[in-house]
């Protein structure tokens, strides 16, 4: 008789066990399989490049693009704004999640000019 009711604690003991990890298996959320990634401040490190300000600054779009894609991940499309008017909308972006960076460069002493770039960007 005593056998019996220690077998039987262990089977008890053994199914809370199975249904506890059956619990944590079942309701604890898992992390989405596809998360879209985000590029942290790719403008924040460009902006430091003398070259990358220099195109901005003599309004070269095609240079900018050019730096812009090579810094960029290559599952992200991007448009670009350039612009020395703070309030300037865009049109053409697509309808799903759009990240967006600015950067505002003055001139020097000798160059007086002023560029917002603006960059929105996208997971394709």
């Amino acid at each position: 008789m005593v056998g019996k009711k220690g077998m039987f604690k262990t089977l008890e003991a053994l199914i809370a066990l199975f249904m506890t990890l059956l619990f944590l298996v079942v309701f604890i959320p898992r992390e989405a399989a596809d998360i879209q990634t985000e590029p942290k401040g790719f403008l924040s490190i460009l902006r430091e490049d003398d070259g990358f300000r220099n195109c901005i600054i003599q309004k070269n779009v095609t240079c900018i693009n050019q730096t812009i894609d090579n810094s960029l991940e290559d599952n992200f499309d991007f448009k670009l704004n350039l612009s020395e008017e703070p309030s300037t909308t865009v049109s053409g972006l697509p309808d799903v999640q759009v990240f967006s960076e600015s950067l505002f460069i003055t001139g020097n002493v000798t160059n007086s000019t002023t560029a917002i770039l603006r960059v929105f960007y996208w997971n394709k």
